[in-house]
Protein backbone atom coordinates (compact mmCIF):
# COMPACT_ATOMS: atom_id res chain seq x y z
CA UNK A 1 0.00 0.00 0.00
CA UNK A 2 1.30 3.36 -1.05
CA UNK A 3 0.66 6.30 1.59
CA UNK A 4 0.90 10.22 1.04
CA UNK A 5 3.39 11.12 3.84
CA UNK A 6 3.45 14.88 4.08
CA UNK A 7 0.71 17.64 2.96
CA UNK A 8 2.45 18.05 -0.11
CA UNK A 9 1.92 15.25 -1.96
CA UNK A 10 4.90 13.57 -1.73
CA UNK A 11 4.76 9.60 -1.91
CA UNK A 12 6.83 7.77 0.32
CA UNK A 13 10.39 6.50 -1.43
CA UNK A 14 9.85 8.39 -4.41
CA UNK A 15 12.90 10.09 -4.13
CA UNK A 16 15.81 10.48 -6.36
CA UNK A 17 14.16 10.13 -9.42
CA UNK A 18 12.53 6.62 -8.82
CA UNK A 19 8.71 6.41 -10.41
CA UNK A 20 6.42 4.21 -9.38
CA UNK A 21 4.43 1.81 -11.92
CA UNK A 22 1.11 -0.01 -11.38
CA UNK A 23 0.84 -3.62 -12.99
CA UNK A 24 -1.89 -4.60 -10.97
CA UNK A 25 -3.72 -3.96 -8.07
CA UNK A 26 -5.54 -0.65 -6.74
CA UNK A 27 -4.70 2.10 -4.61
CA UNK A 28 -5.65 1.77 -0.97
CA UNK A 29 -6.53 4.96 0.86
CA UNK A 30 -5.94 5.18 4.01
CA UNK A 31 -6.80 8.13 6.61
CA UNK A 32 -3.64 10.44 5.70
CA UNK A 33 -5.28 10.19 1.54
CA UNK A 34 -8.74 10.69 3.10
CA UNK A 35 -7.60 13.32 4.66
CA UNK A 36 -5.35 15.36 1.46
CA UNK A 37 -7.88 14.73 -0.42
CA UNK A 38 -10.17 16.77 1.67
CA UNK A 39 -7.72 19.75 1.95
CA UNK A 40 -7.38 19.78 -2.19
CA UNK A 41 -11.16 19.63 -2.70
CA UNK A 42 -11.62 22.92 -0.66
CA UNK A 43 -10.69 26.18 -2.03
CA UNK A 44 -9.24 27.70 0.71
CA UNK A 45 -6.99 24.41 2.35
CA UNK A 46 -5.84 23.66 -1.45
CA UNK A 47 -4.46 27.39 -1.99
CA UNK A 48 -3.08 27.61 0.99
CA UNK A 49 -1.47 24.33 1.05
CA UNK A 50 0.31 24.44 -2.72
CA UNK A 51 0.39 28.13 -3.52
CA UNK A 52 2.71 30.62 -2.77
CA UNK A 53 3.07 34.07 -2.27
CA UNK A 54 6.43 35.79 -2.48
CA UNK A 55 5.10 39.24 -1.20
CA UNK A 56 3.95 37.58 2.20
CA UNK A 57 6.76 37.68 3.93
CA UNK A 58 5.18 37.64 7.22
CA UNK A 59 4.20 33.68 6.20
CA UNK A 60 7.11 32.88 4.57
CA UNK A 61 6.22 33.11 1.43
CA UNK A 62 3.26 31.20 1.43
CA UNK A 63 -0.47 32.40 0.35
CA UNK A 64 -2.78 32.84 2.81
CA UNK A 65 -6.25 33.69 2.86
CA UNK A 66 -7.55 36.33 4.81
CA UNK A 67 -9.94 35.61 7.42
CA UNK A 68 -12.57 38.35 6.06
CA UNK A 69 -12.37 36.62 2.61
CA UNK A 70 -13.91 33.31 3.61
CA UNK A 71 -16.85 33.74 2.40
CA UNK A 72 -15.74 34.44 -1.00
CA UNK A 73 -13.59 31.84 -1.45
CA UNK A 74 -16.15 28.92 0.07
CA UNK A 75 -19.46 29.35 -0.82
CA UNK A 76 -21.29 26.25 -0.18
CA UNK A 77 -25.21 27.56 -1.25
CA UNK A 78 -26.29 26.34 -4.88
CA UNK A 79 -27.43 30.03 -5.67
CA UNK A 80 -25.13 32.29 -4.72
CA UNK A 81 -23.71 36.02 -5.51
CA UNK A 82 -21.21 38.32 -3.97
CA UNK A 83 -21.84 41.69 -4.21
CA UNK A 84 -18.72 43.47 -2.84
CA UNK A 85 -16.53 46.24 -2.78
CA UNK A 86 -13.31 46.70 -4.99
CA UNK A 87 -10.09 45.18 -4.16
CA UNK A 88 -11.46 42.73 -1.91
CA UNK A 89 -10.00 39.15 -3.10
CA UNK A 90 -13.13 38.00 -5.90
CA UNK A 91 -11.02 37.24 -8.75
CA UNK A 92 -8.47 35.40 -5.99
CA UNK A 93 -11.15 33.49 -4.66
CA UNK A 94 -12.48 32.19 -8.13
CA UNK A 95 -8.76 31.22 -9.04
CA UNK A 96 -8.98 28.90 -6.18
CA UNK A 97 -12.15 27.87 -7.10
CA UNK A 98 -11.03 26.78 -10.29
CA UNK A 99 -7.76 25.02 -8.83
CA UNK A 100 -10.09 23.07 -6.45
CA UNK A 101 -12.71 21.91 -9.12
CA UNK A 102 -9.37 19.81 -10.78
CA UNK A 103 -10.43 17.36 -7.18
CA UNK A 104 -13.89 18.12 -6.59
CA UNK A 105 -14.92 16.94 -9.86
CA UNK A 106 -14.36 13.83 -12.40
CA UNK A 107 -15.21 14.15 -15.87
CA UNK A 108 -17.11 17.22 -15.37
CA UNK A 109 -16.88 20.84 -16.17
CA UNK A 110 -16.81 24.20 -14.44
CA UNK A 111 -17.55 27.26 -16.85
CA UNK A 112 -15.71 30.63 -16.63
CA UNK A 113 -17.41 33.66 -17.84
CA UNK A 114 -17.64 37.17 -18.01
CA UNK A 115 -19.03 39.71 -20.27
CA UNK A 116 -15.85 40.29 -22.48
CA UNK A 117 -12.47 39.25 -23.50
CA UNK A 118 -10.52 41.73 -21.53
CA UNK A 119 -12.73 40.57 -18.45
CA UNK A 120 -11.97 37.07 -18.92
CA UNK A 121 -8.76 36.44 -20.37
CA UNK A 122 -7.05 38.31 -17.35
CA UNK A 123 -9.21 35.56 -14.91
CA UNK A 124 -7.82 32.31 -17.03
CA UNK A 125 -4.54 33.66 -17.12
CA UNK A 126 -4.25 33.38 -13.84
CA UNK A 127 -5.98 30.10 -13.67
CA UNK A 128 -3.60 28.42 -16.23
CA UNK A 129 -0.43 30.05 -14.01
CA UNK A 130 -1.56 28.41 -11.11
CA UNK A 131 -2.35 24.93 -12.57
CA UNK A 132 0.94 25.25 -14.46
CA UNK A 133 2.87 26.45 -11.26
CA UNK A 134 1.93 23.56 -8.97
CA UNK A 135 3.25 19.81 -9.11
CA UNK A 136 0.36 18.28 -8.33
CA UNK A 137 -2.31 20.00 -11.09
CA UNK A 138 0.62 20.09 -13.55
CA UNK A 139 0.99 16.71 -13.78
CA UNK A 140 -3.04 15.92 -14.06
CA UNK A 141 -2.87 17.86 -17.32
CA UNK A 142 -3.76 15.76 -20.44
CA UNK A 143 -0.50 16.05 -22.35
CA UNK A 144 -1.35 12.54 -24.31
CA UNK A 145 -0.46 13.07 -28.23
CA UNK A 146 1.91 16.38 -27.92
CA UNK A 147 -0.85 18.33 -26.20
CA UNK A 148 -0.14 20.80 -23.60
CA UNK A 149 -3.72 20.32 -21.43
CA UNK A 150 -4.60 24.12 -21.97
CA UNK A 151 -6.55 25.95 -25.15
CA UNK A 152 -7.00 29.63 -25.80
CA UNK A 153 -9.41 31.02 -28.07
CA UNK A 154 -11.67 29.64 -26.30
CA UNK A 155 -10.00 29.04 -23.12
CA UNK A 156 -10.07 25.63 -21.71
CA UNK A 157 -8.20 23.23 -19.31
CA UNK A 158 -7.98 19.18 -19.85
CA UNK A 159 -7.31 17.00 -17.27
CA UNK A 160 -6.31 13.18 -17.66
CA UNK A 161 -10.01 12.03 -15.82
CA UNK A 162 -12.06 13.88 -18.11
CA UNK A 163 -12.46 16.96 -15.87
CA UNK A 164 -12.02 20.63 -17.60
CA UNK A 165 -12.32 24.24 -16.47
CA UNK A 166 -14.00 26.19 -19.58
CA UNK A 167 -14.04 30.17 -20.13
CA UNK A 168 -16.36 31.74 -22.55
CA UNK A 169 -17.90 34.98 -23.05
CA UNK A 170 -21.74 35.48 -23.81
CA UNK A 171 -21.43 38.14 -26.55
CA UNK A 172 -24.20 40.29 -26.70
CA UNK A 173 -26.53 37.92 -28.35
CA UNK A 174 -25.71 35.43 -25.47
CA UNK A 175 -24.57 32.57 -28.18
CA UNK A 176 -20.95 32.61 -26.67
CA UNK A 177 -22.45 30.37 -23.80
CA UNK A 178 -24.80 27.96 -25.68
CA UNK A 179 -24.01 24.54 -26.12
CA UNK A 180 -22.51 25.00 -22.52
CA UNK A 181 -23.49 21.48 -20.01
CA UNK A 182 -21.76 21.71 -16.10
CA UNK A 183 -22.51 21.57 -12.73
CA UNK A 184 -20.53 24.35 -11.80
CA UNK A 185 -20.79 28.24 -12.99
CA UNK A 186 -18.81 31.11 -12.13
CA UNK A 187 -19.88 34.80 -13.66
CA UNK A 188 -17.09 36.81 -13.08
CA UNK A 189 -17.56 41.41 -13.27
CA UNK A 190 -21.41 39.91 -13.43
CA UNK A 191 -22.16 43.46 -12.88
CA UNK A 192 -21.59 44.46 -16.82
CA UNK A 193 -22.72 40.41 -17.89
CA UNK A 194 -25.29 41.36 -20.62
CA UNK A 195 -29.18 40.48 -20.63
CA UNK A 196 -28.85 37.81 -23.27
CA UNK A 197 -25.94 36.18 -21.83
CA UNK A 198 -27.72 35.97 -18.36
CA UNK A 199 -30.88 34.16 -20.75
CA UNK A 200 -28.77 31.78 -22.00
CA UNK A 201 -26.18 30.88 -19.50
CA UNK A 202 -29.19 30.20 -16.53
CA UNK A 203 -29.76 26.95 -18.94
CA UNK A 204 -26.31 25.55 -19.19
CA UNK A 205 -26.12 24.55 -15.28
CA UNK A 206 -27.13 21.15 -14.32
CA UNK A 207 -29.36 21.33 -11.94
CA UNK A 208 -29.98 17.71 -11.29
CA UNK A 209 -26.73 17.09 -10.28
CA UNK A 210 -26.46 15.14 -7.34
CA UNK A 211 -23.68 13.68 -4.84
CA UNK A 212 -23.20 10.61 -3.37
CA UNK A 213 -26.10 11.42 -0.46
CA UNK A 214 -28.38 12.17 -3.11
CA UNK A 215 -28.14 15.78 -1.81
CA UNK A 216 -27.86 18.49 -5.10
CA UNK A 217 -24.43 19.19 -6.12
CA UNK A 218 -24.53 22.03 -8.55
CA UNK A 219 -23.16 25.83 -7.61
CA UNK A 220 -24.39 28.70 -9.47
CA UNK A 221 -22.68 31.78 -8.37
CA UNK A 222 -21.73 35.53 -9.72
CA UNK A 223 -19.32 37.83 -8.29
CA UNK A 224 -20.01 41.64 -9.05
CA UNK A 225 -19.37 45.16 -7.95
CA UNK A 226 -22.87 47.30 -8.39
CA UNK A 227 -22.71 49.81 -10.78
CA UNK A 228 -25.81 51.72 -10.31
CA UNK A 229 -27.74 50.37 -12.97
CA UNK A 230 -30.72 49.62 -11.51
CA UNK A 231 -31.93 47.47 -14.59
CA UNK A 232 -29.58 45.07 -14.86
CA UNK A 233 -29.42 41.02 -14.64
CA UNK A 234 -26.83 41.48 -11.53
CA UNK A 235 -29.43 44.27 -9.74
CA UNK A 236 -31.64 41.72 -9.95
CA UNK A 237 -30.44 38.53 -8.73
CA UNK A 238 -29.46 40.54 -5.56
CA UNK A 239 -32.70 42.45 -5.04
CA UNK A 240 -35.04 39.66 -5.85
CA UNK A 241 -34.01 37.23 -3.04
CA UNK A 242 -33.64 34.03 -4.86
CA UNK A 243 -29.89 33.81 -4.65
CA UNK A 244 -27.52 34.44 -1.04
CA UNK A 245 -25.65 37.51 -1.61
CA UNK A 246 -22.28 37.52 -0.09
CA UNK A 247 -21.59 41.09 1.04
CA UNK A 248 -17.75 41.77 1.97
CA UNK A 249 -16.59 45.87 2.55
CA UNK A 250 -13.28 47.46 2.06
CA UNK A 251 -13.30 47.98 5.40
CA UNK A 252 -12.79 44.76 6.21
CA UNK A 253 -9.24 44.67 4.16
CA UNK A 254 -6.02 44.74 6.61
CA UNK A 255 -4.89 48.53 6.90
CA UNK A 256 -8.35 49.88 6.82
CA UNK A 257 -8.05 53.23 9.15
CA UNK A 258 -8.75 56.93 9.11
CA UNK A 259 -6.17 58.09 6.43
CA UNK A 260 -7.47 55.17 4.01
CA UNK A 261 -10.92 56.29 4.74
CA UNK A 262 -10.58 60.15 4.61
CA UNK A 263 -8.78 59.19 0.56
CA UNK A 264 -11.93 57.34 -0.34
CA UNK A 265 -14.08 60.02 1.03
CA UNK A 266 -12.27 62.78 -1.31
CA UNK A 267 -12.34 60.15 -4.25
CA UNK A 268 -15.93 59.32 -4.21
CA UNK A 269 -17.24 62.64 -2.72
CA UNK A 270 -18.23 61.72 1.02
CA UNK A 271 -19.26 58.30 2.83
CA UNK A 272 -23.24 59.19 1.50
CA UNK A 273 -22.39 59.23 -2.20
CA UNK A 274 -23.52 56.61 -4.46
CA UNK A 275 -19.96 55.70 -5.35
CA UNK A 276 -18.15 55.53 -2.38
CA UNK A 277 -21.34 52.60 -1.21
CA UNK A 278 -20.61 50.89 -4.00
CA UNK A 279 -16.59 50.71 -4.14
CA UNK A 280 -16.24 50.52 -0.23
CA UNK A 281 -19.21 49.40 1.30
CA UNK A 282 -20.34 46.99 -1.50
CA UNK A 283 -24.30 48.25 -1.79
CA UNK A 284 -26.13 49.91 -4.62
CA UNK A 285 -26.06 53.10 -3.57
CA UNK A 286 -28.20 55.63 -5.54
CA UNK A 287 -28.42 55.43 -9.27
CA UNK A 288 -25.84 56.65 -11.13
CA UNK A 289 -24.24 56.86 -14.87
CA UNK A 290 -21.26 55.55 -15.91
CA UNK A 291 -19.36 57.24 -18.23
CA UNK A 292 -18.43 55.16 -20.71
CA UNK A 293 -20.90 52.76 -21.83
CA UNK A 294 -19.01 48.86 -21.82
CA UNK A 295 -19.72 47.75 -24.95
CA UNK A 296 -18.36 50.99 -27.03
CA UNK A 297 -15.54 50.95 -24.69
CA UNK A 298 -14.87 47.79 -25.61
CA UNK A 299 -15.17 48.15 -29.22
CA UNK A 300 -12.41 50.50 -28.76
CA UNK A 301 -10.43 47.99 -27.29
CA UNK A 302 -7.88 45.63 -29.81
CA UNK A 303 -8.44 42.65 -27.77
CA UNK A 304 -6.37 40.58 -29.86
CA UNK A 305 -3.25 40.41 -27.57
CA UNK A 306 -0.77 38.71 -30.34
CA UNK A 307 -1.70 41.30 -32.70
CA UNK A 308 0.70 43.89 -34.10
CA UNK A 309 -0.79 46.57 -32.21
CA UNK A 310 -0.67 44.86 -28.44
CA UNK A 311 2.19 42.78 -29.40
CA UNK A 312 4.91 45.46 -30.30
CA UNK A 313 3.11 48.92 -31.30
CA UNK A 314 1.96 49.83 -28.14
CA UNK A 315 3.79 49.58 -24.51
CA UNK A 316 3.66 49.88 -21.12
CA UNK A 317 6.31 50.57 -18.86
CA UNK A 318 6.92 50.69 -15.02
CA UNK A 319 9.64 53.38 -13.90
CA UNK A 320 10.44 53.01 -10.11
CA UNK A 321 13.08 55.41 -8.73
CA UNK A 322 15.28 52.88 -7.37
CA UNK A 323 15.60 50.94 -10.12
CA UNK A 324 16.21 53.99 -12.90
CA UNK A 325 18.84 55.55 -9.96
CA UNK A 326 20.78 53.11 -10.43
CA UNK A 327 20.64 53.14 -14.29
CA UNK A 328 21.18 56.69 -14.52
CA UNK A 329 24.51 56.29 -12.41
CA UNK A 330 25.70 54.38 -16.46
CA UNK A 331 24.98 57.41 -18.47
CA UNK A 332 27.10 58.35 -21.14
CA UNK A 333 28.65 61.65 -21.01
CA UNK A 334 27.47 62.69 -24.14
CA UNK A 335 24.19 61.60 -22.85
CA UNK A 336 23.78 63.25 -19.65
CA UNK A 337 21.97 66.46 -20.71
CA UNK A 338 19.24 64.00 -21.94
CA UNK A 339 19.42 60.93 -19.64
CA UNK A 340 16.80 59.55 -20.04
CA UNK A 341 16.25 59.38 -24.15
CA UNK A 342 18.36 55.79 -22.92
CA UNK A 343 15.93 54.39 -20.29
CA UNK A 344 12.53 55.64 -22.00
CA UNK A 345 10.76 52.68 -24.50
CA UNK A 346 10.07 55.60 -26.86
CA UNK A 347 7.75 54.81 -30.05
CA UNK A 348 9.48 54.92 -33.47
CA UNK A 349 6.97 54.95 -35.86
CA UNK A 350 4.31 57.44 -35.26
CA UNK A 351 1.94 60.45 -36.52
CA UNK A 352 0.86 63.62 -35.24
CA UNK A 353 1.31 62.86 -31.62
CA UNK A 354 -0.72 64.18 -28.49
CA UNK A 355 0.79 63.55 -24.76
CA UNK A 356 -0.88 64.15 -21.44
CA UNK A 357 -0.17 63.77 -18.03
CA UNK A 358 -0.70 63.57 -14.57
CA UNK A 359 1.85 64.63 -12.21
CA UNK A 360 2.41 63.50 -9.09
CA UNK A 361 5.02 63.05 -6.25
CA UNK A 362 5.85 60.30 -2.71
CA UNK A 363 2.25 58.16 -3.32
CA UNK A 364 0.68 59.86 -6.00
CA UNK A 365 2.25 58.35 -9.17
CA UNK A 366 2.58 59.60 -12.41
CA UNK A 367 0.94 58.81 -15.21
CA UNK A 368 1.97 59.78 -19.09
CA UNK A 369 -0.01 58.53 -21.57
CA UNK A 370 1.10 59.07 -25.44
CA UNK A 371 -1.53 59.13 -28.10
CA UNK A 372 -0.74 59.27 -32.44
CA UNK A 373 -3.43 60.54 -34.42
CA UNK A 374 -3.04 58.74 -37.97
CA UNK A 375 -5.03 56.51 -40.04
CA UNK A 376 -5.71 53.02 -39.43
CA UNK A 377 -7.46 50.83 -41.75
CA UNK A 378 -7.52 54.03 -43.72
CA UNK A 379 -10.11 55.55 -40.74
CA UNK A 380 -8.73 58.56 -38.80
CA UNK A 381 -8.08 57.36 -35.02
CA UNK A 382 -6.11 58.52 -31.80
CA UNK A 383 -3.95 55.24 -31.41
CA UNK A 384 -2.94 54.61 -27.86
CA UNK A 385 1.09 54.02 -28.14
CA UNK A 386 2.60 54.41 -24.69
CA UNK A 387 1.57 55.05 -21.28
CA UNK A 388 4.32 55.33 -18.90
CA UNK A 389 3.64 55.02 -15.12
CA UNK A 390 6.57 56.88 -12.88
CA UNK A 391 7.07 56.29 -9.08
CA UNK A 392 8.49 57.89 -6.68
CA UNK A 393 10.40 60.08 -9.15
CA UNK A 394 11.84 63.50 -8.15
CA UNK A 395 10.35 66.66 -9.68
CA UNK A 396 13.41 67.25 -12.16
CA UNK A 397 13.73 63.44 -13.00
CA UNK A 398 9.69 63.67 -14.10
CA UNK A 399 10.38 66.56 -16.26
CA UNK A 400 13.52 65.05 -17.38
CA UNK A 401 11.18 62.13 -18.54
CA UNK A 402 9.03 64.40 -20.54
CA UNK A 403 12.10 66.18 -21.89
CA UNK A 404 12.96 63.06 -23.32
CA UNK A 405 9.72 62.29 -24.82
CA UNK A 406 9.73 66.28 -26.07
CA UNK A 407 13.18 65.59 -27.84
CA UNK A 408 12.52 62.26 -29.58
CA UNK A 409 8.79 63.77 -31.35
CA UNK A 410 10.13 66.93 -32.15
CA UNK A 411 8.05 69.04 -34.03
CA UNK A 412 5.50 66.01 -34.03
CA UNK A 413 4.25 67.01 -31.05
CA UNK A 414 1.56 68.88 -31.26
CA UNK A 415 0.20 69.22 -27.86
CA UNK A 416 1.15 68.22 -24.44
CA UNK A 417 -1.98 68.55 -21.80
CA UNK A 418 -0.93 68.09 -18.18
CA UNK A 419 -3.39 68.35 -15.10
CA UNK A 420 -1.54 70.69 -12.88
CA UNK A 421 -3.94 70.45 -9.84
CA UNK A 422 -2.29 70.14 -6.65
CA UNK A 423 1.30 68.46 -6.90
CA UNK A 424 1.35 68.98 -10.64
CA UNK A 425 1.61 72.86 -10.73
CA UNK A 426 5.41 73.43 -9.37
CA UNK A 427 5.82 70.69 -11.93
CA UNK A 428 4.22 72.58 -14.55
CA UNK A 429 6.04 75.78 -13.43
CA UNK A 430 9.09 74.11 -13.33
CA UNK A 431 8.76 73.38 -17.18
CA UNK A 432 7.64 76.49 -18.45
CA UNK A 433 10.54 78.33 -16.79
CA UNK A 434 13.53 75.62 -17.27
CA UNK A 435 15.64 76.81 -19.99
CA UNK A 436 16.60 73.53 -20.68
CA UNK A 437 13.25 72.44 -21.62
CA UNK A 438 12.63 71.77 -25.36
CA UNK A 439 11.38 73.90 -27.34
CA UNK A 440 8.77 72.53 -29.13
CA UNK A 441 7.51 71.04 -26.07
CA UNK A 442 7.39 74.26 -24.21
CA UNK A 443 5.61 75.73 -26.99
CA UNK A 444 2.76 72.84 -27.13
CA UNK A 445 2.51 72.65 -23.20
CA UNK A 446 -0.70 73.52 -21.41
CA UNK A 447 -1.70 73.21 -17.94
CA UNK A 448 -5.49 72.48 -16.60
CA UNK A 449 -6.66 72.60 -12.96
CA UNK A 450 -9.53 70.16 -13.27
CA UNK A 451 -12.40 72.67 -11.55
CA UNK A 452 -11.65 75.34 -13.79
CA UNK A 453 -13.73 76.70 -16.28
CA UNK A 454 -13.08 76.25 -19.98
CA UNK A 455 -15.41 76.44 -23.43
CA UNK A 456 -16.54 73.33 -24.82
CA UNK A 457 -17.35 73.51 -28.62
CA UNK A 458 -21.23 72.70 -29.51
CA UNK A 459 -22.12 71.64 -32.61
CA UNK A 460 -25.53 73.76 -33.80
CA UNK A 461 -27.97 70.69 -35.45
CA UNK A 462 -27.44 69.07 -31.49
CA UNK A 463 -28.77 72.66 -29.52
CA UNK A 464 -32.22 72.74 -28.17
CA UNK A 465 -34.73 74.89 -26.51
CA UNK A 466 -36.29 73.59 -22.91
CA UNK A 467 -39.63 74.79 -21.84
CA UNK A 468 -37.90 77.55 -19.71
CA UNK A 469 -36.47 78.96 -23.18
CA UNK A 470 -32.48 78.16 -22.17
CA UNK A 471 -30.72 76.43 -24.95
CA UNK A 472 -28.96 72.79 -24.34
CA UNK A 473 -26.58 70.78 -26.06
CA UNK A 474 -27.03 67.19 -26.76
CA UNK A 475 -25.84 66.27 -23.27
CA UNK A 476 -28.13 68.96 -21.16
CA UNK A 477 -25.22 71.43 -20.75
CA UNK A 478 -26.36 74.94 -20.96
CA UNK A 479 -25.68 76.83 -24.07
CA UNK A 480 -24.95 80.43 -24.41
CA UNK A 481 -25.32 82.26 -27.64
CA UNK A 482 -22.73 84.80 -27.83
CA UNK A 483 -22.35 87.77 -29.98
CA UNK A 484 -18.68 88.46 -30.97
CA UNK A 485 -18.35 92.10 -30.36
CA UNK A 486 -15.85 92.75 -33.61
CA UNK A 487 -17.11 90.58 -36.05
CA UNK A 488 -20.49 90.72 -35.41
CA UNK A 489 -20.81 86.51 -36.21
CA UNK A 490 -22.95 84.67 -33.68
CA UNK A 491 -21.63 81.87 -31.84
CA UNK A 492 -22.59 79.36 -29.29
CA UNK A 493 -20.46 77.85 -26.33
CA UNK A 494 -21.06 76.31 -23.57
CA UNK A 495 -18.52 76.33 -20.61
CA UNK A 496 -17.78 73.25 -18.39
CA UNK A 497 -15.06 72.32 -15.64
CA UNK A 498 -12.35 70.97 -17.14
CA UNK A 499 -12.95 67.71 -15.88
CA UNK A 500 -15.90 67.37 -17.37
CA UNK A 501 -15.06 68.84 -20.53
CA UNK A 502 -12.19 66.93 -21.10
CA UNK A 503 -13.90 63.12 -20.12
CA UNK A 504 -17.02 64.47 -22.49
CA UNK A 505 -14.05 64.21 -25.28
CA UNK A 506 -13.52 61.05 -24.18
CA UNK A 507 -16.53 59.83 -24.10
CA UNK A 508 -17.77 61.04 -27.45
CA UNK A 509 -14.48 59.31 -28.73
CA UNK A 510 -15.42 56.33 -27.58
CA UNK A 511 -18.80 56.44 -28.90
CA UNK A 512 -17.65 57.01 -32.73
CA UNK A 513 -14.82 54.25 -31.52
CA UNK A 514 -11.86 57.49 -32.26
CA UNK A 515 -9.98 55.88 -29.85
CA UNK A 516 -7.80 53.04 -30.38
CA UNK A 517 -6.99 51.39 -27.03
CA UNK A 518 -4.31 48.31 -26.11
CA UNK A 519 -5.69 45.04 -24.17
CA UNK A 520 -4.61 47.02 -20.99
CA UNK A 521 -7.42 46.06 -18.12
CA UNK A 522 -5.35 48.88 -16.15
CA UNK A 523 -7.03 51.64 -18.47
CA UNK A 524 -10.52 49.86 -18.77
CA UNK A 525 -11.01 49.53 -15.29
CA UNK A 526 -10.33 53.07 -14.52
CA UNK A 527 -12.31 54.06 -17.60
CA UNK A 528 -15.24 51.79 -16.61
CA UNK A 529 -15.45 52.83 -12.92
CA UNK A 530 -16.16 56.52 -13.91
CA UNK A 531 -19.28 58.20 -13.13
CA UNK A 532 -20.93 61.08 -14.90
CA UNK A 533 -22.17 62.10 -10.48
CA UNK A 534 -18.30 62.02 -9.69
CA UNK A 535 -17.06 64.04 -12.44
CA UNK A 536 -19.78 66.86 -11.55
CA UNK A 537 -18.49 66.21 -8.08
CA UNK A 538 -14.84 66.81 -8.25
CA UNK A 539 -15.26 69.60 -10.73
CA UNK A 540 -17.58 71.98 -8.14
CA UNK A 541 -14.34 71.43 -5.41
CA UNK A 542 -13.12 74.24 -4.41
CA UNK A 543 -8.83 74.40 -4.24
CA UNK A 544 -6.54 72.77 -5.74
CA UNK A 545 -6.49 69.35 -4.43
CA UNK A 546 -8.24 66.21 -6.49
CA UNK A 547 -8.14 62.68 -5.05
CA UNK A 548 -5.28 60.36 -5.56
CA UNK A 549 -7.58 58.10 -8.02
CA UNK A 550 -8.13 57.67 -11.94
CA UNK A 551 -4.75 58.50 -12.70
CA UNK A 552 -4.42 56.87 -16.51
CA UNK A 553 -7.95 58.90 -16.77
CA UNK A 554 -6.65 62.00 -15.98
CA UNK A 555 -3.68 61.68 -18.04
CA UNK A 556 -6.22 60.79 -20.70
CA UNK A 557 -8.18 64.08 -19.91
CA UNK A 558 -4.93 66.33 -20.31
CA UNK A 559 -4.15 65.02 -23.92
CA UNK A 560 -8.16 65.31 -24.99
CA UNK A 561 -7.51 68.97 -23.81
CA UNK A 562 -4.78 69.46 -26.03
CA UNK A 563 -6.09 67.74 -28.70
CA UNK A 564 -8.88 70.01 -28.29
CA UNK A 565 -7.45 73.07 -27.48
CA UNK A 566 -6.35 74.48 -30.87
CA UNK A 567 -9.65 74.17 -32.21
CA UNK A 568 -11.40 75.78 -28.54
CA UNK A 569 -9.12 78.46 -28.94
CA UNK A 570 -9.57 79.20 -32.76
CA UNK A 571 -13.38 79.52 -32.25
CA UNK A 572 -13.07 81.45 -29.00
CA UNK A 573 -10.37 83.95 -30.83
CA UNK A 574 -11.91 87.73 -31.43
CA UNK A 575 -11.01 88.49 -34.49
CA UNK A 576 -9.86 92.12 -34.63
CA UNK A 577 -10.84 94.30 -38.35
CA UNK A 578 -8.36 93.95 -40.70
CA UNK A 579 -6.10 97.05 -41.05
CA UNK A 580 -7.37 99.55 -43.68
CA UNK A 581 -4.31 100.39 -45.76
CA UNK A 582 -4.08 104.72 -46.22
CA UNK A 583 -3.26 105.09 -49.77
CA UNK A 584 -2.17 108.44 -51.52
CA UNK A 585 -4.28 108.91 -55.08
CA UNK A 586 -3.66 111.61 -56.99
CA UNK A 587 -7.09 112.20 -58.11
CA UNK A 588 -6.87 115.55 -60.30
CA UNK A 589 -7.43 112.86 -63.84
CA UNK A 590 -9.72 111.14 -62.26
CA UNK A 591 -12.90 111.89 -64.48
CA UNK A 592 -16.19 110.61 -61.92
CA UNK A 593 -19.42 109.91 -64.10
Amino acid sequence: MLRVSNLFGEIENLGKGEKIVWSEGVWTFDQDDFLLLALLMDPIYASELCWGDPANKEYGGCFRVRDYQYPLFRIEDQYAGAACARSVGKTESIKARSFSHTFRRIAQNLLLTAPELIHLLPLTDAVEARIRDTRLTREFLDTRGGKTGFTHRPFGVDFLDGTKIVGRIPRQTGTGVKGQHQPDLIVEEAQDYPEKGWIEVHETVEKDTLDEYGKPDFHYHFYGVHSGARDSGFFKLVNEGAFKIINVTAMQRPGWGEAEKNAAKAMYGGTSSPDYRRNIIGEPGAASSPMFVTSRLIACVDQDRESKYNASEYVHQLLRVEEVDEQLKEVPADMKDNPFAMILDLPQRFGTCYMGADLGLTTSPTEIVLFSHEAVDKTPRLKLLRRYTIERFREKQIRQAMYAIGWHLGQRLEANGIDATGLGFPIFQGIQDDENTPKRLLDVTRGYFFNSNVPVDVDADFVTEDASGQLRDQYGSAVKREVDPNTNEERLVTYMTMIEASTRYLREWVDTTFLMLPFDTEITTDMQGETQQRVQRVGAQSGRRKPNAFHILDAMRGAAMGFKAEEIETMMESKEPEEVLDMAMDLSDVTIV
